[in-house]
């Protein structure tokens, strides 16, 4: 009797567990949509950076001038790099910037530009288990045929050889 009283028991156990389960495939609760993750504008009003990083004040400096902001922002955060590379590579789209490269893995490289700027995301995992964010934002060089530096001298259509003054000129048949 005391084992039949046991096995009674058991079985209402298990039916009460099981009470809530739907054995059909069918639920009458829909699934929740997924939740856009909290994010906050800092010094540039268009890069979003997610919630779970911290600013470094003492690791950032950005400059004001005319075609708006330029300089770096550095983070520090416990966010896994995947999901910061993930974050920004669906997001900045969003707030108008377009891809231009990007790199992933072992170091996470992400290059975009936006009407006179370019920005280049760096994120690295740290030894002491967070992970470091680098939001680096500068003017966007017009593109020339020309080098974007000058070296300061003139070019020269034909070059000294070594030991020779330069009033003098050599031919290779000299």
């Amino acid at each position: 009797m005391r084992y039949l009283k046991c096995l009674v028991f058991a079985l209402l156990l298990t039916s009460w567990g099981c009470a809530g389960m739907d054995f059909m495939g069918s639920s009458s609760e829909e699934p929740a949509p997924p939740q856009e993750q909290a994010s906050f504008f800092y010094d540039f009003k268009d890069i979003r950076v997610p919630e779970e990083m911290e600013i470094q004040t003492d690791k950032s400096s950005i400059t004001p001038s005319d075609g708006g902001k330029f300089g770096v922002i550095k983070f520090k955060g416990w966010a896994e790099p995947i999901s910061l590379f993930d974050f920004f590579f669906n997001n900045m789209p969003k707030d108008g910037w377009t891809m231009v490269t990007y790199q992933k893995y072992q170091r996470y490289l992400l290059v975009f530009t936006k009407d006179n700027r370019v920005c280049m995301i760096t994120i690295e995992d740290s030894p002491y288990w967070y992970t470091w964010l680098e939001i680096k934002v500068s003017p966007r060089v017009a593109e020339t045929n020309s080098p974007a530096y000058s070296t300061g001298a003139q070019p020269m259509d034909t070059y000294p050889s070594s030991g020779s003054s330069m009033g003098t000129e050599r031919t290779l048949t000299q």
